[in-house]
């Protein structure tokens, strides 16, 4: 239920909000607020500014990291097949299969680690190879070592998410601030109802740019592995999926 409404585009999102709180707000009963509670109520959104603006730029940075992460390994994958065109034609091919291994167990995977089995195997092909293209691997098994850094910084971007303390407090001020909005006296003016509930509609849209953020399904954080499923659709047409398979399982069964 939670990944269907986080699957709702924005846009699409703004609209429903926008035409429930019109509507909840010509049938609730609302209260004209005392000096009490007008002042609990700015208090209030200024604390949720404040504490909210931090959270969801440390969000949209965390998002533009991935991104630039993901096009760094993009460029390291693609100068290592570039080097790939020096090799003899059976063991560019045997690196290519290799390097789809990776790629496959590299995309969408928001459980990386620095350590990966298939980047280790193709360390050690390039090594365990003797002849003519010992010299070329030897300048593709440095750019191969490049990627641990990227895999690093992925994990680390993974694991950077918002406390549930952090989620409390930032649910607590917007529940507050969302509970006056809907109870301010507005006159049964049709403006200023049209213009409560674009703010209402406004601030739950604000939350949930939050949670797509940091769930990682807002649009730009789909985006992150585009550079790399494009590097996949437009080099790796040769290598067969059996031949995948195969060396995947092959790498799954050697000791740890």
């Amino acid at each position: 239920m939670f990944r269907r409404i986080l699957s709702i585009r924005l846009s699409v999102l703004a609209v429903m909000l926008f035409v429930f709180f019109f509507i909840f707000l010509n049938i609730a009963k609302t209260h004209a607020l005392t000096a009490g509670q007008l002042a609990l109520f700015s208090v209030n959104s200024f604390l949720f500014g404040y504490y909210f603006n931090p959270l969801l730029t440390g969000q949209k940075t965390r998002v533009a990291s991935l991104n630039e992460v993901t096009r760094q390994e993009t460029m390291v994958l693609l100068d290592i097949l570039t080097q790939s065109h020096l090799l003899k034609p059976v063991h560019r091919h045997q690196l290519k299969v290799k390097l789809k291994v990776y790629l496959d167990d590299l995309v969408d995977n928001h459980d990386i680690s620095a350590d990966n089995r298939y980047y280790d195997e193709l360390l050690h092909w390039t090594k365990s190879v003797k002849g003519d293209d010992q010299g070329v691997l030897d300048v593709i098994y440095s750019r191969i070592s490049a990627t641990q850094v990227n895999r690093d910084k992925l994990a680390n971007l993974f694991a950077t998410k918002i406390y549930s303390h952090e989620w409390l407090v930032a649910g607590v001020l917007f529940s507050i601030t969302l509970f006056f909005a809907t109870q301010t006296q507005y006159g049964h003016s049709l403006f200023f109802a049209f213009m409560l509930a674009v703010l209402c509609a406004g601030l739950c849209m604000l939350m949930a740019i939050l949670i797509k953020f940091a769930t990682l399904t807002h649009k730009e954080a789909k985006r992150m592995w585009d550079p790399l499923k494009e590097l996949d659709a437009k080099h790796f047409e040769d290598v067969d999926r059996h031949e995948v398979a195969v060396e995947k399982a092959r790498i799954d069964a050697l000791p740890a």
